[in-house]
């Protein structure tokens, strides 16, 4: 179980003095209903934290790790995902992570002969999954920094001096890092697909025809999968996951 004390300190100290006495009692609180086993109650206060805007990879790695001790591996997959988001290659949240998804897979096996586990994403995921948001917008702004400098050495350089060779050579390695940061910021982002990566958070979710429980039934979604959210409405949200989409409850998904 990680303690995220400097990020509760730095939330604290958006929100004033009282705030930081009361978040670090919740998240004492919630710690030691964890480690007495009392995984349903330290997760609620886990997830008060987060209501409370507390956002910082030690308390979703938490919450990921009491749900999973509950046997809610969905949820468990959810809030690991998304204290990687929040902390790229933690290797504890990638065990965990990957130990979770075995979990289920071992799961289905046992009950269908099935062992396997979407993990959806793609290319662009693969990608952008060592990185933040915020590393690679810094490091798009500065290899277009660095190209400027590039261009205008390399005019300003006499015609085949090697300062002017290595400078446009310079140049095409960044517009070639240039591109990869652009594709991973963008795929980081979610903009390679329409919608919002998500978790399925329970397992056989129905997808129905329309927002509506009296709605036909036209597929099922599996703990743990991955999907995305194309719609709201109604305390429904549009799914797609596995090939399949549909109406799921709200409850059911959990969007990163």
């Amino acid at each position: 179980m990680k303690r995220p004390l400097l990020a509760l300190a730095v939330a604290a100290s958006l929100c004033g003095a009282a705030s930081a006495q009361s978040l670090d009692t919740l998240f004492a609180e919630a710690n030691e209903a964890a480690f007495a086993g009392r995984y349903d109650e330290a997760a609620q206060l886990y997830e008060r934290l987060l209501d409370a805007r507390v956002e910082d990879a030690d308390v979703e790695f938490n919450l990921g790790t009491v749900h999973a001790q509950a046997g809610r591996l969905g949820h468990a997959i959810l809030h690991f995902e998304r204290a990687l988001r929040i902390r790229p290659r933690d290797p504890e949240a990638e065990r965990s992570l990957e130990q979770a998804r075995r979990l289920i897979a071992e799961r289905r096996a046992r009950a269908e002969g099935e062992a396997t586990i979407d993990t959806g994403g793609g290319i662009g995921a693969a990608l952008a999954r060592p990185f933040t948001e915020a590393g690679l917008a810094w490091a798009l702004l500065a290899l277009e920094l660095l190209l400027l400098l590039s261009v205008v050495v390399a005019v300003s350089a006499e015609r085949g001096s090697r300062r002017r060779v290595g400078s446009a050579l310079l140049a095409s390695l960044l517009l070639l890092g240039l591109a990869f940061t652009s594709f991973a910021l963008v795929a980081e982002r979610g903009l390679l697909h329409d919608g919002r990566d998500a978790i399925v958070l329970r397992d056989r979710a129905t997808l129905r025809e329309g927002p509506d429980p009296r709605a036909a039934p036209r597929g099922e979604a599996r703990e743990g999968d991955w999907a995305v959210v194309l719609g709201e409405e109604d305390g429904f949200l549009r799914v797609r996951t596995g090939g399949n989409e549909g109406w799921a409850e709200r409850d059911a998904v959990g969007a990163l």
